[in-house]
């Protein structure tokens, strides 16, 4: 591949993505909202506005209310960049994982090994951000239990936070964002810009560095399988072990020199499955890469 063709052309749809997504998250509040006012006004009994709103906000926050409204973003954001996807990214054709290993079992094994791998070294970040940073602890603990993610999530918000919301994160940011990137820079670059696109779409700070950090390594795979499938079930499965898995999660210790063994190892996990997921790529091994993704 000749990384030194560049197409600026394709440098808005590096942004455009996001924009939509933000757009489509923000019209889904607003119309589910309204629907909660509506449902609201037919049973309230006072005359209080402000405790009307008060009892609203309450009533879609403490119910399914968040769920749904993430699971019809992801959907609707999902089958819009899906299309796009396939219309302009790769010519009409999806790409699968047949053909992309050349050691499918050894793949799976780095598959694994990375989505855990990772999501402790995310842990480990955040928990030394949150040290450093108290006050990014409590933007993002607020963040996470307005948007009903927490240690009682419902059935519905377990769906989106585990597989609608991977599928659809993939699609605008490893999908379309990275196709566009590459087309207008070099691929190290283009990486790079995913990676900080992915990190910025999480909207504040803590989730933002760590999704960051993941977004490089879920970039750097893409690179190697050109295939969104395998970036997506490392992203499921990272999100099933944050989520499902986390209370089984052993913790970083209690002493310094303890907590830094463990993100070292955690590093060291992280790195070996990329350097496993590298030599069983068929696509890079075999210099089979083409110029889109």
């Amino acid at each position: 591949m000749n990384q030194n063709n560049t197409d600026r052309r394709y440098i808005p749809w590096i942004f455009l993505p996001t924009i939509f997504a933000i757009l489509i998250q923000t019209a889904a509040s607003i119309m589910a909202l309204e629907f909660y006012i509506v449902a609201e006004m037919s049973t309230y009994k006072g005359d209080d506005y402000t405790s009307f709103m008060v009892q609203v906000i309450n009533d879609y926050s403490t119910g399914n209310g968040v769920a749904w409204t993430s699971i019809i973003y992801a959907a609707v954001t999902a089958s819009v960049a899906f299309g796009v996807y396939k219309k302009y990214c790769r010519e009409g054709k999806l790409s699968w994982l047949t053909g992309k290993s050349n050691n499918l079992p050894l793949t799976i094994c780095g598959i694994v090994l990375f989505a855990t791998g990772m999501q402790y070294v995310t842990l480990y970040l955040m928990n030394a951000l949150a040290s450093s940073f108290p006050s990014w602890l409590e933007e993002y603990e607020e963040l996470m239990e307005s948007a009903g993610i927490s240690n009682t999530m419902t059935p519905l918000m377990i769906v989106y936070a585990i597989i609608l919301g991977p599928v659809c994160e993939e699609l605008i940011f490893r999908g379309i964002t990275f196709h566009a990137a590459r087309k207008a820079m070099p691929v190290y670059y283009a990486i790079l810009v995913q990676a900080i696109m992915f990190g910025a779409f999480h909207m504040n700070k803590l989730q933002g560095i760590y999704a960051f950090v993941l977004g490089l390594g879920l970039g750097y795979i893409m690179y190697l399988y050109d295939s969104l499938v395998i970036t997506i079930i490392i992203h499921i499965l990272f999100n099933f072990i944050g989520t499902i898995g986390s209370e089984f999660m052993p913790s970083g210790g209690d002493s310094i020199m303890s907590f830094f063994l463990c993100t070292l190892a955690s590093l060291v996990v992280s790195y070996g499955a990329i350097l496993l997921l590298k030599k069983t790529s068929a696509v890079v091994n075999n210099n089979t890469e083409s110029t889109d993704i």
